[in-house]
């Protein structure tokens, strides 16, 4: 008989037979035991799943990764903790000092300051992009160029972007292509189905759906790709809680109606708002006035919640006048929850135009729309004295 002090350290009772949850378990886990030396000295050289540390996951890690490559059409995906995270994945798995890597115009801007400020100081060279280069991208390629970024739509102006043709430029040239495709989702639009090498989301925001987590992922089409993203997350450290997959896990069932409610209401919304005396351009992609929608009506099945407009009324007190007469649209730095958003920028690096960003959540839509001609009001008098009533 062994001491209690011994006992308390064995191994609980296995999960017993019959008990069947419709919410996946959550396991936690640094140290992973082996039955003998053999598969301890082998831990690292399967290609499947191959618990080998916690950091290298768990199967609730396993279990999100393979609903996400569902999601993405087949595949693998690899799991990181930011979106920002997979985007310094990519570019640190295929770029070698003196080589080349394009950026679009509309790129997220800390994906941009990772490529600058970090691998620039490795030697990794960057351009920026136009665009609409669509196939001309191959003028933009230069003999060092390994990869080729596609965000459609992009960052605050919403521009669009021929992902098939820049694709197959890049290719040719015989550079890889990732794309960040958190806009539309895989459920709007399938970045692996034509042809790009890497689709990466920052599942912080649809996927999670109720701001209270934050993570990435990268999924690829590509065995060998796989593997690398793997290797090269491991060796950068990086590491996604099973408490925060487990949250990632209880959004997907209801992520398809979210993003329904989130498409029509904002598409409802950014019809309406192009209407209004008070607002100059509505940039969203899914309008048909918008110059990206032939591009989003040709490769695209759904579209979020995420619009952006500039106001008539030039000028920073103009937006402050709007933002404080609003209840429902809080102001924050993100988008892609339940809840309703607004965020603001400097549109083209002026300090005289700014772009007003909405995240529309799954509020009803009529009181979010009052909420926005409540503002709207109080924009076009910056001056006088408003209320949020």
């Amino acid at each position: 008989m062994i001491d209690i002090a011994t006992e308390l350290l064995q191994a609980p009772t296995a999960v017993p037979g019959g008990f069947a949850s419709l919410s996946p378990g959550v396991f936690h886990a640094s140290t992973i035991v082996f039955p003998d030396v053999t598969s301890f000295l082998g831990r690292h050289k399967r290609e499947d799943v191959a618990y080998s540390y916690g950091q290298n996951g768990t199967p609730t890690h396993f279990a999100l990764a393979e609903k996400l490559a569902q999601l993405e059409g087949g595949g693998q995906t690899v799991l990181v903790p930011t979106g920002l995270a997979a985007a310094v994945m990519v570019n640190s798995l295929v770029l070698h000092t003196g080589e080349h890597v394009l950026l679009p115009a509309s790129i997220y801007g800390p994906t941009l300051d990772a490529t600058v400020q970090l691998f620039g100081k490795w030697g990794i060279e960057h351009t920026i992009y136009p665009n609409d280069a669509g196939a001309g991208i191959a003028a933009w390629c230069k003999q060092t160029t390994r990869l080729v970024w596609i965000e459609s739509p992009g960052s605050d102006t919403m521009d669009m972007q021929d992902a098939l043709a820049i694709t197959t430029a890049a290719h040719a040239h015989g550079a890889l292509v990732a794309m960040d495709n958190t806009w539309a989702s895989p459920l709007g639009f399938r970045p692996l189905d034509v042809g790009i090498d890497f689709s990466v989301q920052s599942l912080t925001k649809y996927v999670g759906g109720h701001s209270d987590l934050l993570m990435g992922a990268v999924s690829t089409r590509d065995q060998q790709l796989h593997q690398r993203l793997r290797d090269t997350a491991e060796l950068l450290g990086y590491y996604v809680s099973p408490d925060e997959c487990f949250l990632a896990l209880r959004g997907l069932p209801t992520m398809a109606l979210r993003m329904e409610r989130h498409f029509a209401s904002a598409l409802h919304i950014a019809r309406r708002l192009e209407l209004h005396p008070a607002v100059l351009h509505v940039h969203y992609p899914p309008l048909a006035s918008d110059p990206g929608y032939p591009l989003w009506r040709r490769d695209y099945k759904l579209g979020s919640g995420t619009l952006s407009f500039e106001l008539c009324q030039p000028g920073l007190e103009a937006v402050e006048a709007f933002v404080s007469a609003l209840r429902y649209f809080k102001l924050g730095n993100s988008w892609g929850g339940v809840h309703s958003l607004v965020a603001i920028a400097p549109l083209r690096l002026t300090q005289t135009r700014w772009l007003i960003r909405l995240h529309v959540g799954v509020e009803d839509v009529e009181d979010l729309l009052q909420d926005l001609l409540r503002g709207l009001d109080a924009a076009e008098t910056p001056g006088g004295v408003h209320t949020a009533g």
